[in-house]
């Protein structure tokens, strides 16, 4: 009998999908690359990510328990961390993370510190912006009496950093602020829908009544953010989002050079995730409650897949489902939009942490990484979460010689889930005996576990490649005992040994591998049989 006509499969994975099916996503649309970050040399190949290492656990403080807010000023990070120094109240810090140090500040008291805030459930989270020579806090335990409005933190002497809470002079705020934010070195504060703004560079005056801006309809702001915008006749000129719940707003100019000015950018969409607002070198990226949007030089208001076709829709679900959307976390750095989120995904709560390259205009993740708070340092970020406790982790975004596969010392589990292929014009079952996978590793012995999926997610075979550790490098090892190789980390092609054909209509890769060094997944190619029947189900 001869053998039936046979088609060549490839598939090499290349971004998140919400979609079962890859037939109408995009070619190489995975459900799951968990903790897999595309390398950032080879557009065929998925890594594992480096791990999060701790950078300190706040030993030197009084029964530290979370952390809820901070912002980065060169390598410090300043911030705000629940203590028992005023039992329930939270303290201001600084950490220097090139020395490992913390640097005392003074002027704590158990009067002018707020109230710890909760560590789950919706919440007004605290926020940071720095004008001039002072680091502003606003925070929702602040009690709004007295001079507890926000706090401040002078650094002027910047080894001598003095604590302060504080209502502005002269013309006072009527209410605890909800965000801050500098705008030409003037202090912008949020007070249910109005805006209130400081003197320039004196951050904690309001010499006039009349400095204010009332945004929108009588809706909370939610966040403030810069964003440079291009114009048609001036170049470039600085301007300030204002966010609410389903609008955007624009404030330009100044007040006084008389040329303040509000503009909407949309009254239809917005954000109750004040975190989630990050301005990157390609505009400011934010959590809608239907996806993912950007704010482009231009001061348009688009869906992050607006450049992709239609037919390349990639992830909407995780923040259509977010669960908790004011505690969404997000930060930018090294051409990643990086936000994390409570959600749900194919039925499942989980915390999610997802990662947008924007060069390859893709996602990856969600990693297991939990984050409620991060700052940008350099190449990597400072991140906290509060079921880990007052811990500050290093969280690197590609691999360097001292990154850690490991976070916060518990193994990374890697997972490639494919979308469903292939979708053809041939309604019969198929059948696979063939196929190979590229992978690599660099660091000790690796075995992935693959598995075949049919359409229902149900396996049909799995099995194991286990790949070892390369060659060893000329001269860092002893003459005699094995072969020497290069640096370079080139996948190989394995066969993959199936111990049934895969029969089926569509079907999944499954890829399980404990996280390591150099580990790399690339591309899948099988070869399938039409087996001359329609369907094994009735």
């Amino acid at each position: 009998m001869p053998l039936r006509k046979q088609h060549p499969v490839r598939f090499t994975p290349k971004g998140l999908s919400d979609a079962f099916d890859a037939t109408e996503a995009f070619p190489g649309a995975c459900r799951s690359l968990q903790n897999l970050v595309f390398d950032p040399s080879n557009p065929e190949l998925v890594v594992c990510r480096p791990g999060g290492v701790a950078l300190t656990s706040f030993a030197s403080f009084t029964s530290p328990t979370f952390l809820s807010v901070y912002i980065s000023i060169g390598v410090m990070v300043y911030g705000m961390v629940s203590t028992a120094r005023n039992p329930g109240q939270d303290e201001p810090f600084a950490f220097n993370t090139s020395t490992g140090v913390f640097i005392a500040i003074s002027g704590v008291t158990s009067g002018n510190t707020p109230t710890s805030p909760p560590t789950s459930g919706l919440w007004v989270p605290p926020t940071m912006a720095v004008v001039g020579t002072t680091i502003l806090v606003t925070h929702p335990g602040f009690s709004g009496t007295g001079s507890n409005y926000f706090g401040a933190i002078d650094i002027s002497t910047p080894t001598t950093p003095a604590w302060s809470a504080a209502n502005l002079a002269t013309s006072t705020l009527p209410s605890v602020p909800t965000a801050v934010a500098n705008f030409n070195n003037r202090a912008y504060y949020a007070c249910g829908n109005v805006a209130y703004f400081s003197d320039v560079l004196v951050p904690l005056t309001r010499t006039n009544a009349s400095q204010s801006l009332t945004i929108g309809d009588p809706s909370p702001i939610q966040a403030f953010s810069g964003l440079p915008v291009q114009t048609t006749s001036g170049g470039v000129t600085s301007a300030m989002m204002v966010f609410k719940q389903f609008q955007v707003w624009q404030v330009t100019g100044d007040s006084a050079l008389t040329t303040l000015a509000l503009n909407y950018l949309s009254l239809n969409v917005g954000t109750i995730s004040p975190r989630s607002v990050i301005q990157t070198p390609y505009g400011t990226y934010f959590a809608a409650i239907d996806g993912p949007y950007y704010i482009d030089p231009l001061g348009a208001v688009k869906p992050l897949t607006r450049d992709l076709k239609v037919s390349e829709q990639d992830i909407q679900a995780p923040f259509i489902y977010s669960r908790n959307p004011s505690r969404v976390a997000a930060g930018y750095s090294g051409g990643v939009y990086r936000i994390c989120m409570d959600t749900i995904v194919s039925g499942q709560n989980i915390t999610g942490d997802y990662w947008f390259d924007i060069q390859r205009r893709r996602w990856n993740g969600p990693h297991t990484l939990n984050v409620d708070c991060m700052a940008q340092i350099g190449n990597y970020f400072v991140i906290s979460h509060a079921n880990m406790g007052a811990v500050l982790l290093k969280s690197e975004l590609t691999a360097s010689a001292t990154s850690v596969y490991t976070d916060n010392g518990a193994a990374i589990s890697c997972v490639m889930e494919s979308c469903t292929m292939p979708k053809d014009g041939n309604m019969a079952e198929k059948q696979i005996v063939e196929s190979t996978l590229e992978l690599s590793t660099s660091g000790s012995r690796s075995v992935y576990q693959i598995t075949a999926l049919d359409d229902q997610r149900n396996p049909m075979d799995s099995t194991t490649i286990t790949v070892n550790t390369p060659n060893s490098l000329w001269g860092a090892f002893v003459w005699g005992v094995g072969s020497w190789s290069s640096s370079l980390n080139i996948p190989t092609v394995y066969t993959i040994n199936w111990n049934v054909p895969l029969v089926f209509q569509k079907m999944a890769l499954l890829i399980n591998v404990t996280g390591q060094n150099n580990l790399t997944i690339g591309t899948f190619f099988a070869r399938y049989q039409e087996t001359g029947y329609t369907n094994m189900r009735v």
